[in-house]
């Protein structure tokens, strides 16, 4: 009990002592898409600047450096992604030649429909399909996941933005994706 008592006291004394320069860093919301605030995001390393949910966390990967992308999570297990390429896949260079290659992925075996659009000076390529999460999101889930990609073609490679959320609820951040790929300008 005493110690409890003394973490209390501790706490509150450290919480009064917290300088307004120590508190959380607000970055002002520059518009609203779906109900979704969105920021302004700028990535050095990755060389990318795009508007972003700003209340969805960008998850720190272990594994994916700051030079690879980045990695957001939204409500309901919905992801957007940004990678660029060749730098996260050597493998691929080339935005078309990638697209084309879903095929090999998809749970059909058959190639996703690429579309081109025109967005400002870029060029983007835009493809979506079905499968189901792995791993499964809950023992008896069966609804597939929806993923949609925006490939942007840049001088020596390619940027991918990817959204991926279940298939019953993926229309509620789709627009959420839209915005950022309209946003999407690359700083190479």
């Amino acid at each position: 009990m005493k110690l409890v008592l003394a973490l209390a006291v501790f706490v509150s004394f450290s919480a009064c002592k917290r300088t307004p320069e120590e508190g959380p860093v607000v970055v002002p919301t520059k518009e609203i898409v779906a109900g979704v605030e969105m920021i302004d995001f700028t990535s050095d390393e990755a060389k990318f600047t795009a508007r972003v949910p700003g209340e969805w966390g960008v998850r720190e990967e272990k594994y994916l450096e700051r030079s690879l992308g980045i990695s957001m999570t939204g409500p309901d297990a919905t992801h957007i992604n940004i990678f660029k390429y060749p730098e996260i896949n050597p493998t691929y260079k080339d935005a078309r030649a990638y697209a084309e290659s879903f095929a090999l992925i998809t749970p059909n075996g058959k190639q996703p429909e690429i579309t081109e659009e025109k967005i400002g000076d870029l060029t983007v390529l835009r493809l979506h399909y079905e499968r189901m999460p792995f791993p499964k999101r809950t023992r008896n889930s069966d609804h597939p996941n929806r993923l949609d990609f925006a490939l942007i073609p840049v001088k020596g490679g390619f940027y991918e933005i990817k959204h991926t959320a279940s298939i019953d609820t993926y229309q509620k951040t789709l627009p959420v994706f839209d915005a950022v790929v309209r946003s999407f300008k690359p700083k190479i």
